[in-house]
C-alpha cells in the first residue's frame, strides 16, 4: 500500500475504533486480553482489519510528513494548526494542560481555590493525576555556564490528548508528525529532567497523556509472546496498560500471590520506569521490570501499531529493555511474574571506631577497605542480595552493611558477614573498634504482606515505598549518580583499587557532609538495588537479553545523591505559600533553630507579610553559595567515577533515570559505547525523523539542546 493510502487511514483513525481499549483502573482475569497486532500481521493499521506488509511498503522508513528544520512551537505556528481536527478525531479527548496549581494562578494565593489546592500539595498523586501535575518541577541553576537550569514556571504543552485506547495514541502521533510538533509522553510526570512535559523546552508541545490507559489482565493460561513458539510460553504473566502505577499493581499481584518486580515507588508509573530499566527491592534475585519484560504494543513514528517481542521485531523489543524513551509510545506491556515471597531475609552489621574520641584517619580507611571487601564478597556469591552500605569518616565514624533478598537463606547472610565481624575482632582493643552481625527473616502472614494505613490510602507492603515528602513537589539542586564496580576495587596490584575506592567514597561523604551541605539532610548514598552485580544466575540471564548499561553485571554499588527543596516556582512568595511549604523548607532546608532565617521564616509563615517574602528571599540567596559546594562535590563524584569508554575497564557509568541533568559523555555514562552503537540504528529505523526526542534519550545528540531544532 502507498504511503498516501496509509495517511488517509491515519487520518481518519477516529472513524472506525480499534478494539485495543484500556479501560479505567479495573483488573480482568483468565485470557480477556484484545489482541492488538495479530501475531500474523505485527503491522496493522489501527481501525482496519487489513493487513499490511513489511515496514518498507508502509513507509516505515520514510518520515510521515516532510520535517522542518525546527519544530511548530511558537504561538504564530500553533495558531495555523487544525486542533479541532485532531479533537474530531480523538473523540473529544484533546484536553487543555493547565498548570498544577493554576487555581492559585487565576485566584490569588489567598483565595480559597488556591488554599485547597496547596493543601494536597504534599501528596503524590495530587500531581500523578493531573495532566500538568509534575513531581519535580525544576533544576537550579548551577551558576556555571551552560548549566541555566529550569523550572515549571512557563506555559506548558499546547494541547493533551487524554488516550483512551491505542487508537488515540495514533491519530496524536500522525497529527504531530504532519504538523511538525513538537511531541511529549507523559503518565505520571516523575521524570527529573521535564522529558514529559515539564521543561521549559516543551512549551508548546502536544502531549500525549497515558494515564487512563489503566487495564490490568492476568493471565490464567500460559502466556506465549507475539511470534514465539509455543515452548516460549510463561506461566502467570500480566499485562498492564500504560498508565498503570505501582500502587495500582503491586496490591492486586500480592492478593493473588504473584510479585511483579518493579520499582519501589508507589505512585511511579510502571511503563516509563521499565523503559529505562526500573529496579526494585529483589532485583539481584529476579531481575529488573526490563528484564522481565515479555512483550509489548508500541506505536510507532509512522502511526502504526505493533506487538514486540523477542520474535517479533527483536531489536525494537530489545531497545525498549533499557534503551530509555523515544523508540515509540508504550500502549501496554506484558510481564513475567514471580511467587509472592515465603519469607524475606535481611543480614545486617554495624560498626564503629574510636569509641568517645574522633575516629584515626587511618582507621576510617582500613574499615572503609572492609566494608568495600565484605561487599565484594557478599555479590561475588550471586545470591541476589539487595542492600547498601554506609563508609565510616573522620567525623562520623560508623559504618554498616545491610543485606536483604527474597526468599534468601539466613544462615548463607550471615556467613557473607562473618569476614568483616571477625576482622573488627582481631583488631587491636587500642583502635576501640566495635562491631555486630544481625539477621532476621520475616514470614509471609498468613492474610498476605499487605498492611493497609499507608498515605494516601494505599496498602503497605516489604517491597514498596511511598514518595517521601522530600520528593514531591520538589526543585532539584543537584542530581548525580554513579555505579562502584568490581573492576575499580581490583584494579593495580594488592589493595591499590580497594584502597582508592574506599578514599574516593570517604572524600565524598565528608564533603557531602560539611560546609552548607551538612545542614542539609541529604548525603550521598550507596545501595545495592540499581545494580545487577550480585545478581542470581537466572536474573543475569534475563539482564543479558536487555539493553541495559552492562556495566551493571560489574558493580558493587549504586552511588546516588540527590538535593532538592520544595517549592512552588510558578507562585510568587506569600504568606499563604510558606505557611505550605514551611512544614518541609524547616526539614530539607532551613533545619536548625539557630539559623539566622529560621526565625524570620516563622513569622513569615505565622502570617507576617513582610517576613514571609524575606524569608523565601533569603533563601533564594543562599543557594548559590550551597550550590559551590555542590559542584565542588559533583566534580569529584565525576572524577573518581568516570563513565565506560571503548577498550577501557568498567570503571563506571550512571542511570538513565536518575543521573546530572548535565551528564557529560551520557551514551556513554548510560548504555556503555557499544550498547549505544547498537541502539542509534534502531533509533533511525524506527523514528528516522526524530519525533520522539527527548533530553539525552538516543538519538537526540542529532538536536540542538532545546530539542527542537535539527542539526
Amino acid at each position: 500500500m502507498k504511503l498516501s493510502a496509509l495517511l488517509l487511514l491515519l487520518a481518519g483513525v477516529g472513524a472506525r475504533r480499534g478494539t485495543g481499549k484500556l479501560e479505567s483502573t479495573r483488573e480482568v482475569v483468565g485470557e480477556d486480553v484484545i489482541p492488538l497486532s495479530p501475531p500474523t500481521a505485527p503491522f496493522h493499521m489501527l481501525g482496519s482489519d487489513e493487513s499490511y506488509g513489511s515496514p518498507q511498503e508502509l513507509g516505515h522508513l520514510q518520515p510521515v510528513a516532510a520535517a522542518a528544520q525546527c519544530r511548530c512551537t511558537s504561538a504564530q505556528c500553533l495558531a495555523t494548526v487544525p486542533f479541532d481536527a485532531l479533537n474530531t478525531s480523538v473523540h473529544g479527548r484533546l484536553i487543555p494542560v493547565p498548570d498544577e496549581l493554576e487555581p492559585c494562578l487565576i485566584h490569588g494565593a489567598t483565595s480559597t481555590e488556591c488554599k485547597i489546592v496547596l493543601n494536597q500539595t504534599d501528596h503524590e498523586f495530587f500531581y500523578t493525576d493531573q495532566v500538568g501535575g509534575y513531581m519535580h518541577n525544576g533544576l537550579y541553576s548551577s551558576g556555571r555556564r551552560a548549566e541555566l537550569g529550569w523550572t515549571l514556571a512557563h506555559k506548558l504543552s499546547a494541547n493533551a490528548v487524554a488516550v483512551e485506547e491505542a487508537a488515540d495514541v495514533s491519530a496524536a502521533v500522525v497529527f504531530a508528525a504532519t504538523h511538525n510538533l513538537r511531541l511529549a509522553v507523559k503518565n505520571t510526570g516523575h521524570d527529573w529532567f521535564g522529558r514529559s512535559g515539564s521543561h521549559p523546552d516543551l512549551e508548546g508541545s502536544l502531549l500525549i497523556w497515558t494515564h487512563k490507559l489503566k487495564k490490568i489482565v492476568w493471565h490464567d493460561a500460559p502466556f506465549v509472546p507475539s511470534q514465539c513458539p509455543a515452548t516460549s510460553s510463561v506461566d502467570d504473566a500480566v499485562t498492564v496498560g500504560a498508565g498503570i502505577q505501582f500502587a495500582d499493581l503491586y496490591p492486586i499481584a500480592e492478593s493473588r500471590g504473584r510479585l511483579v518486580n518493579g520499582g519501589t515507588c508507589t505512585s511511579v508509573g510502571i511503563a516509563g520506569c521499565t523503559l529505562g530499566g526500573c529496579f526494585g527491592s529483589f532485583s539481584q534475585a529476579l531481575g529488573s521490570a526490563a528484564s522481565n519484560l515479555l512483550q509489548a504494543n508500541v506505536v510507532l513514528a509512522n502511526g502504526t501499531l505493533v506487538t514486540v517481542s523477542s520474535c517479533s521485531y527483536p531489536d525494537l523489543f530489545w531497545a525498549l529493555r533499557g534503551g530509555g524513551a523515544g523508540f515509540g509510545v508504550v500502549i501496554d506491556l506484558t510481564f513475567r511474574t514471580y511467587p509472592t515471597p515465603d519469607r524475606i531475609t535481611s543480614v545486617d552489621f554495624h560498626g564503629s571506631i574510636g569509641g568517645d574520641r574522633p575516629a584515626p584517619a587511618i582507621d576510617v580507611q582500613a574499615a572503609a577497605v572492609e566494608v568495600l571487601r565484605a561487599m565484594d564478597v557478599a555479590l561475588a556469591a550471586h545470591e541476589g542480595w539487595n542492600g547498601g552500605f554506609g563508609i565510616p569518616t573522620p567525623a562520623n565514624p560508623s559504618f554498616s552493611i545491610s543485606l536483604t533478598t527474597y526468599n534468601g537463606n539466613q544462615s548463607e547472610g550471615e556467613a557473607l558477614l562473618g569476614e568483616i565481624a571477625a576482622w573488627v575482632n582481631a583488631q587491636d582493643p587500642s583502635r576501640k573498634m566495635t562491631g555486630l552481625v544481625t539477621s532476621h527473616v520475616a514470614q509471609r502472614p498468613p492474610t498476605g504482606w499487605s498492611v493497609p494505613g499507608a498515605p494516601e490510602g494505599q496498602v503497605s507492603l516489604p517491597w514498596d515505598d511511598p514518595h517521601h515528602d522530600s520528593e514531591i513537589g520538589t526543585e532539584h539542586l543537584v542530581t548525580m549518580s554513579k555505579w562502584v564496580t568490581r573492576t575499580a576495587l581490583h584494579a593495580g596490584p594488592g589493595e591499590t583499587g580497594l584502597n582508592a575506592v574506599a578514599r574516593a567514597l570517604i572524600n565524598l561523604t565528608t564533603l557531602a557532609n560539611s560546609g552548607w551541605l551538612a545542614q542539609l539532610p541529604t548525603s550521598v548514598n550507596a545501595d545495592l538495588m540499581k545494580s545487577q552485580g550480585g545478581a542470581r544466575p537466572n536474573a543475569i540471564n534475563l539482564f543479558r537479553a536487555t539493553s541495559q548499561n552492562p556495566v551493571l553485571l560489574d558493580t558493587v554499588a549504586f552511588l546516588t545523591s540527590q538535593w532538592r527543596v520544595p517549592t512552588f516556582p510558578q507562585l510568587p512568595p506569600s504568606s499563604q505559600v510558606l505557611k505550605t511549604l514551611w512544614p518541609r523548607l524547616q526539614k530539607y532546608a532551613i533545619t536548625s533553630q539557630s539559623d539566622p532565617l529560621h526565625e524570620v521564616c516563622v513569622a513569615g509563615a505565622a502570617g507576617n507579610a513582610t517576613s514571609a517574602v524575606d524569608c523565601m528571599d533569603g533563601w533564594t540567596a543562599r543557594v548559590p553559595k550551597i550550590l559551590v559546594e555542590l559542584n565542588v562535590l559533583k566534580d569529584e563524584m565525576f572524577r573518581q567515577f568516570p563513565p565506560t569508554h571503548d577498550g577501557a575497564p568498567h570503571w563506571s557509568g550512571s542511570y538513565w533515570h536518575e543521573a546530572d541533568y548535565y551528564e557529560p559523555e551520557w551514551q556513554d555514562s548510560f548504555w556503555g559505547a557499544e550498547t549505544y552503537a547498537k541502539l542509534l540504528p534502531i533509533k533511525r529505523l524506527y523514528d528516522p525523523r526524530g519525533l520522539f526526542v527527548c533530553h539525552h534519550c538516543v538519538g537526540s545528540e542529532s538536536w540542538d539542546s532545546t530539542g527542537n531544532c535539527k542539526i
